[in-house]
């Protein structure tokens, strides 16, 4: 494979994805109308290689020698408008320190080109946001603050990542503003002074040349090809068609400069076709070898049955019925109805959000909180406000004073208020910490893959997963006796923020594998709640643990531990590690913690949920659509 891209490249079959990035990094660089570039799931410690080499791109259109970067910035979840529109100066002069206010780091008339950097999208301030949108594609800006008024035009870069799970903590009105989108979750830097590759020599002299040369020249194919690439999202706007559009202009700069001949060069400009559109969206992968350029229609989804009644009792996870009695039926957790099914995930080509360049197009309903104003704190006590920083206001109380911010307030109207020898802090001066609400509650899903092969255990979860939306909980999921699992011998798992996060879906119609290692899965659920009630900064208030599984462990713990079978019979060891497990848990209480387990109902060891709920000091709900639903009170 070739390390740069060439005329005939095709990006369909371009497996290298820092070659990939280089190229979009380049025609971002020499196109101005593509003024945002967003990653998705860049792992975090390639952001300082890829944002230097930016940087240099940058500083070569911009005249400077190779080596050269532009001015950076970073933006993240503390940044306030001070921080992005002013540049407060500090001088001495006749009346001791005297502070003077200047244009500020996104206020870029006289500095030139700038990058700004976001190391997280979905984390950054309020204040960031709007200036993103403000921006971002705009012919011209103005600011007026504290005094200083500004007029001039945006020419910043912006380099933006954000994790393909967080793209429904954003606005879309954000999102838009960014025309060069890439997924580059399995990138891998090269060593050297070059991680993205080699910058080709004709490339470099495209970008440091003074004058851009005559305008492209787009032929009539180019705009129905724009258009019918993109019929299936007509009611987005215009953004994306120029964006792609623009792409495409910067290929077929740098094709003229590759083959670097004189007819391309004269006042007739560089002739963009459609050739050069489809190329672009290769690029961006809007064209992949599993998304064809005429992509086909998508039948309608099926309505969804009516569920059963018998489907629709689950228990609350508050509710524990009289010792040695049984309820004939359960207590909803979310009574607001039939529960939907979540249905099979989508096979990979098809629209799910890592393979897309807009994933925002498939995240569903937003939520609330998605505009670009601070978002209503909910609160369950005092112990919310615990968590972390996340920017700074107006003090509204002498609670949680921010020292330096109110310092810096103060010492800005040090002069107009005639302070010579001290610094007198006005109640106008004070400022506080915003600090962003952590959840207070979870849910626990412990989900045995081997126990589901002969029924459809969805509808299972949508109670459980509905409780948690509402309740804004979190969720953290155990993964027992998956297919392609790291460790058939382990059980796996991972954390989310929310129920909207998108390997939710995917770790639930993950198909069965060979060994059950219950032990170990029950094991890493217990060590995730008492991190959660023991170490969570806010406390948790409540926490469901639902275990679905048949209780046939065939893998002892020693053996998940040391990740190998020894040889002879295992026998009950993986079922009494399960209980062991089981039992640990249990012994939490139930004041905070409660427990249910799924029984599917597979023959002959029947008694094995109940067993495991005993355990648990929780109860059993049948998972088989067709059986009834019978709870036992443990």
């Amino acid at each position: 494979m070739p390390t740069r891209p060439t005329q005939n490249t095709d990006f369909a079959d371009h497996d290298d994805p820092s070659a990939r990035l280089l190229t979009a990094l380049v025609c971002a660089a020499l196109e101005p109308g593509l003024s945002g570039v967003l990653l998705f799931d860049l792992p975090p410690e390639h952001l300082t290689a890829v944002t230097a080499v930016f940087s240099g791109l940058l500083g070569r259109a911009a005249g400077q020698p190779p080596g050269a970067g532009v001015d950076r910035t970073t933006l993240n979840a503390a940044t306030v408008d001070e921080d992005l529109w002013l540049r407060p100066r500090v001088r001495r002069g006749a009346h001791g320190i005297e502070f003077t206010v200047e244009p500020g780091p996104l206020v870029d008339a006289r500095t030139g080109p700038s990058l700004v950097v976001v190391p997280d999208l979905a984390r950054l301030s309020v204040p960031g946001m709007r200036a993103a949108v403000q921006l971002l594609g705009a012919d011209t800006a103005t600011v007026e603050h504290s005094g200083l008024r500004c007029r001039w035009r945006p020419r910043a870069r912006w380099l933006a990542v954000c994790r393909t799970e967080d793209v429904e903590l954003i606005s879309p009105h954000l999102l838009d503003r960014f025309p060069v989108r890439l997924a580059v979750p399995d990138m891998q830097l090269r060593p050297g002074t070059d991680p993205l590759g080699p910058l080709p020599a004709s490339w470099a002299a495209v970008l440091g040349r003074a004058a851009p040369g005559p305008p492209a020249r787009l032929g009539a194919e180019v705009a129905p090809r724009v258009l019918e690439l993109l019929d299936d999202r007509d009611d987005t706007g215009l953004r994306r068609p120029l964006a792609l559009a623009r792409i495409a202009r910067a290929l077929a700069r740098l094709d003229d400069a590759e083959e670097g001949t004189a007819g391309r060069g004269t006042a007739s400009g560089v002739r963009v076709t459609a050739n050069h559109v489809e190329r672009a969206a290769r690029l961006i992968r809007l064209i992949t070898v599993h998304r064809p350029a005429a992509a086909p229609e998508v039948a309608p989804a099926p309505a969804v049955p009516d569920v059963p009644q018998s489907r629709r009792d689950h228990p609350s996870p508050g509710h524990h019925p009289a010792q040695g009695g049984h309820s004939p039926q359960a207590v909803p957790v979310h009574d607001s109805g039939p529960a939907v099914p979540i249905g099979p995930v989508p096979v990979p080509g098809d629209r799910t959000p890592g393979s897309l360049p807009c994933p925002e197009d498939t995240v569903g309903p937003r939520p609330e909180g998605t505009a670009l104003h601070t978002p209503t704190r909910r609160t369950a006590g005092t112990r919310v406000a615990r968590g972390a920083v996340v920017g700074v206001r107006r003090a509204r109380d002498l609670w949680d004073l921010a020292p330096v911010r109110t310092a810096m307030e103060a010492a800005k109207y040090r002069a107009v208020r005639g302070e010579q020898d001290r610094l007198v802090i006005a109640p106008q001066d004070l400022r506080g910490y915003v600090r962003t609400p952590e959840p207070v509650r979870m849910l626990t899903l412990v989900v045995d893959h081997t126990c589901h092969e002969d029924w459809d255990w969805h509808e299972v979860f949508d109670p459980f997963l509905q409780w948690a939306y509402v309740t804004r909980a979190s969720v953290h999921i155990v993964e027992v006796g998956g297919l392609g699992a790291a460790h058939e011998l382990r059980a796996d798992s991972f954390a989310a923020r929310s129920t909207r996060d998108p390997r939710i879906a995917v770790a639930l119609a993950r198909r069965p594998g060979r060994a059950t290692p219950l032990a170990h899965g029950l094991d890493q659920a217990g060590h995730a709640l008492r991190r959660a009630f023991q170490h969570h900064r806010a406390g948790l208030v409540e926490a469901l643990l639902v275990v679905v599984t048949d209780g046939r462990g065939n893998v002892p713990l020693a053996a998940s531990h040391r990740g190998r079978q020894d040889g002879g019979a295992v026998g009950r060891a993986g079922i009494e590690d399960a209980l062991a497990a089981a039992g640990r848990i249990g012994s939490m209480g139930r004041t905070q913690l409660h427990c249910v387990v799924v029984d599917p109902g597979r023959q002959p060891y029947t008694g094995l949920p109940a067993d495991l709920a005993d355990a648990l000091h929780g109860s059993v709900v049948a998972g088989r659509p067709e059986g009834e639903a019978v709870i036992r009170a443990q």
